[in-house]
């Protein structure tokens, strides 16, 4: 039976941490959207190069083909080794979300520009436009606009997924939700605050996303 006093107790304690994970979702999705928008719209079909097309899809191939487990595990034991700099949990899981972010942001942004009618790419360059004026002032906004739906879909699949991050001692809702459970012991009433959490922070996305999608139509 789920003890309601428990659940309701559970909230107050849930609240840093739910701001942490907030925290973690907005750094790794900033990451995730400078990087993922440059390797999109290097690999798209009109402005790819074919070397660096190549690392673009390599890179993408790699990130969205292992699981986001193993890339936690890699940014925070593997990655200092290799530059030489110990990494705390935060910053660890941070670069790796991102990362891992932008691999699926990036095919999100080369979808939408090779969605875009080649016509459009034709009719402006016959106008005298340059590659870099056709995208910024015409294929640019439209992209944005047919993309944001998958978009808004990253960042609530990025904020459940800073649950991972507690494998490496990351103070996030997850953690903390088991921290609360192992000292009450009654796994049901904490999750289920946990869960409400998750689902009330990705609630708000959604309906940001409805809003700002209707001021752009």
């Amino acid at each position: 039976m789920i003890d309601f006093g428990l659940f309701t107790r559970s909230f107050p304690a849930l609240l840093a941490p739910a701001l942490q994970t907030i925290w973690i979702t907005a750094i790794a999705l900033i990451i995730g959207c400078f990087m993922g928008v440059l390797l999109g719209v290097g690999n798209c079909r009109h402005l790819k190069h074919p070397i660096w097309s190549r690392c673009i899809t390599a890179y993408v191939a790699i990130l969205r083909g292992t699981p986001l487990f193993v890339q936690v595990l890699i940014a925070y034991f593997a990655l200092p080794q290799l530059i030489g700099v110990n990494l705390s949990p935060f910053t660890a899981g941070v670069i790796a979300l991102g990362l891992n972010s932008s691999a699926y942001i990036a095919e999100i942004i080369r979808g939408g520009i090779d969605a875009t009618p080649t016509g459009q790419w034709m009719a402006a360059k016959a106008l005298g436009y340059k590659t870099h004026q056709v995208f910024c002032t015409i294929i640019g906004p439209q992209v944005f606009r047919n993309v944001l739906p998958s978009l808004v879909n990253e960042a609530t699949t990025l904020l459940k997924e800073t649950s991972i991050l507690m494998v490496i001692g990351v103070a996030e809702l997850t953690k903390t939700g088991r921290d609360i459970v192992s000292r009450e012991l009654d796994p049901l009433s904490v999750y289920l605050a946990v869960a409400c959490v998750y689902l009330l922070l990705t609630g708000t996305i959604a309906f940001g996303a409805s809003k700002l999608e209707k001021k752009r139509t």
